[in-house]
């Protein structure tokens, strides 16, 4: 079997044997299966293109979402046995000059499921390609009271998208062997999230049943909802006999319905307290009891700089208190190659001299293991869903919930994030942080 070795610079300047012109009809072969594997026949097929090419050099400027820009472009429908064939222009595909460039995205979906169950493809390539199976995920998901807050049970997600008999897989070299090997499509493991009135609540990466929602978490927030989604991402060549060759780089997600939770009934006691540095006037945007992640300084002003983060940020309670517990939702280091990091959590009766009062070991996403072959072709994807907001395994914020020792009343917090002992991470990002007495 022939592997094609991935080197992500050139695989937008693949040529092709033989060239098409921009009207030639260029095809899209998939199946569409419900939960148990039966065909989901007849079905109506949406395909979106997007209006502007995803970066292939890597992150975005700073991190921020992409909105591709996707348009409705044409329909399909499912025939008895699930098949579709689905038709596209090599123009529309791609635009090459002599200056630029851009290689569009896809995605191709179904109608949501009556219990609100999805799964949709998003894809770039060149030539005939064949998608990943749109099998909806049978997560079995339900929402029980149990003794220490609703209880969510799930079914694994879906498997690693099997590699059809047209198309081949990557290969990369092992880093620690020096050795080729190949790179099939990425796990699918399920995320939780818990989402607020404005936001995102909880995210969980890896998340296992049952999972308890912890009180702390819900907070005082009204009409919480939870949901799982799962997502893969690979790579593909093809070679048809007779035909041009094509890349296919793909990524399938699942989603589950939203169910609803009870309301939080604890109200946090930093809530509207100040902090500092900030960079905007008026009350502390990060105790407000808004779930919106926010810059923690202002966007350069430079083109093509990074923003640069914060080192610490203190909290001045409205009185001295005995903390106990903590949560802190939407918070994003900047980027480091060591991926193990400490939040930390200090608190001080007059803002010179603090305690320790949480030490909670983190990792962070690292972008080249074990996903890091598919970062190059996925960044700015993450917003391709049709159906929910963007999830991106590859580049998360954290969300922690822990306890908190403290030998005395408080009327400080400083949050700060720590590598190798005393090295200072910086804080790009952060939604809303929680103390509880």
């Amino acid at each position: 079997m022939r592997f094609r070795l991935l080197c992500f610079p050139l695989l937008a300047l693949l040529a092709s044997g033989c060239e098409r012109m921009p009207e030639d009809p260029v095809f899209i072969y998939g199946r569409l299966l419900n939960a148990d594997g039966s065909p989901r026949a007849n079905t109506p097929l949406r395909v979106e293109r997007s209006s502007k090419s995803p970066s292939y050099t890597g992150y975005p400027v700073g991190g921020e979402v992409v909105d591709l820009g996707y348009r409705p472009y044409s329909e399909g429908t499912s025939e008895a046995a699930g098949y579709f064939t689905l038709e596209t222009l090599a123009g529309d595909i791609t635009t090459e000059n002599a200056y630029v460039y851009e290689q569009y995205r896809f995605r191709v979906f179904p109608p949501l499921e009556a219990d609100g169950h999805g799964v949709f493809a998003a894809f770039s390539f060149r030539d005939d390609v064949e998608l990943p199976l749109l099998r909806t995920w049978d997560s079995g998901f339900t929402v029980s009271d149990g003794a220490q807050g609703p209880t969510l049970t799930f079914a694994a997600a879906p498997p690693v998208p099997e590699t059809p008999p047209s198309g081949e897989v990557p290969t990369i070299w092992d880093g620690n062997t020096s050795e080729p090997r190949p790179a099939p499509p990425t796990t699918p493991e399920p995320v939780l999230h818990l989402h607020g009135p404005d936001g995102l609540l909880w995210e969980q990466f890896r998340a296992t049943s049952p999972w308890v929602v912890s009180p702390y978490v819900l907070e005082d927030f009204t009409g919480p909802e939870a949901q799982l989604r799962a997502v893969s991402t690979g790579l593909w060549f093809f070679y048809p006999l007779g035909a041009d060759g094509s890349d296919l780089d793909f990524r399938v997600e699942w989603r589950t319905p939203r169910k609803p939770l009870p309301p939080g009934a604890l109200r946090p006691v930093s809530r509207g307290a100040a902090c500092g540095p900030v960079h905007t006037p008026g009350p502390c945007p990060y105790t407000d009891g808004k779930l919106a992640i926010q810059n923690t300084v202002p966007p350069s002003t430079q083109p093509g700089a990074s923003p640069v983060g914060l080192e610490s940020l203190t909290f001045t309670l409205d009185r001295a208190v005995l903390p106990r517990r903590v949560v802190v939702r939407g918070l994003k280091p900047l980027f480091t190659p060591r991926q193990q990091a400490r939040v930390i959590l200090e608190g001080s009766e007059n803002g010179d001299t603090y305690e320790p009062l949480a030490d909670v070991p983190v990792v962070l996403p690292n972008p080249y293991d074990p996903w890091g072959h598919y970062v190059g072709l996925t960044a700015g994807t993450e917003a391709d869903s049709p159906f929910d907001p963007p999830l991106d395994p590859y580049r998360t914020t954290l969300f922690l919930d822990a306890p908190l020792t403290a030998s005395k009343p408080v009327r400080f917090v400083r949050l700060r994030v720590m590598q190798d002992g005393n090295s200072p991470l910086w804080m790009e990002k952060l939604a809303e942080v929680s103390v509880f007495e």
